[in-house]
């Protein structure tokens, strides 16, 4: 005889009774990893400055995951307030005399854009290292790494390079009909020269 439904049945077991309980522990898991990640999705961008000291704690709870799972996206450069930009700026000296200077990142000399935007990322990360005091030595090793790569990209005999900090103009620069590349919104740090022989 058929039964009338398969609950009738002394053969069927419902699924909810065996597998979902047996593995609702996994499911608390899960749902707790999600909302963890989601939350940290959350503070990366209410975390850049301005923001209140409540969302700087998060976020440094959060930063090694955040970081981990590159998430600590540069959210700084868009909003609420971007800040200033970083350029490494080069001159090149030659065995024959020739002097050249070049800048990165270059919008004109770096396509695609997906080129121009790696050279901005290493621009600012080594910002990034200038600004702390506690990573001296890494700094340094960046440094010099760039001088390297300029000088045998371009065969030059020494390499001088410096950061240049491009700052974001104010209402009252805009108003007064300066242009974006006015002098007074660039400031420079020299990063040393470097040549052939390694000092």
């Amino acid at each position: 005889m058929i039964p009338a439904s398969a609950s009738d049945s002394p053969d069927f077991v419902l699924p909810t009774e065996t597998v979902w309980v047996r593995w609702s522990w996994l499911r608390r898991a899960v749902s707790v990893g999600l909302l963890l990640h989601l939350f940290a999705l959350v503070i990366a961008p209410l975390a850049a400055a301005p923001t209140s000291p409540l969302w700087q704690r998060a976020w440094l709870a959060f930063r090694p995951y955040l970081e981990a799972m590159n998430l600590n996206h540069g959210y700084h450069f868009f909003a609420p307030e971007p800040g200033p930009s970083h350029l490494v700026h080069y001159e090149l000296r030659f065995e024959d005399g020739r002097v050249e200077q070049g800048l990165f990142p270059n919008a004109s000399q770096q396509q695609p854009r997906l080129r121009y935007h790696r050279h901005f990322m290493l621009s600012e990360f080594l910002n990034n290292l200038a600004i702390d005091d506690s990573r001296r030595k890494v700094f340094d090793a960046v440094t010099r790494s760039y001088a390297d790569h300029l000088r045998y990209e371009h065969h030059a005999a020494e390499v001088t390079l410096s950061l240049r900090r491009h700052y974001v103009p104010g209402p009252q620069h805009v108003l007064s009909g300066k242009r974006l590349n006015d002098s007074s919104l660039f400031a420079e740090r020299p990063l040393g020269t470097h040549s052939t022989e390694r000092r």
